[in-house]
C-alpha cells in the first residue's frame, strides 16, 4: 500500500489485519487512512475512514474517479 498518495480508486477490495475483506465503491488513500466515499449522480461523497494500521492489502482497485 503505497503511503500518502491521495487519490481516488473505484471498485476496491479491503482485506483487513483479521482477514476479513469488504468491496468498496471507491476509496480515497491518505497518508493515514483510507476514506470510504460513494458515487452518487456522479459526485463522490465521504462516508467513513478506516485507519491504514487496520489494512492488510487493497486489491482490484480499476480506474482513478
Amino acid at each position: 500500500m503505497k503511503e500518502g498518495t491521495d487519490e481516488i480508486v473505484r471498485d476496491v477490495t479491503l482485506v483487513y489485519t483479521d482477514g476479513t475483506s469488504e468491496w468498496f465503491e471507491a476509496i480515497h488513500l491518505t497518508e493515514y487512512s483510507v476514506v470510504i466515499d460513494r458515487i452518487i449522480e456522479g459526485k463522490v461523497v465521504t462516508c467513513g475512514f478506516i485507519s491504514k494500521r487496520n489494512i492488510k492489502e487493497i486489491k482490484n482497485g480499476k480506474r482513478r474517479v
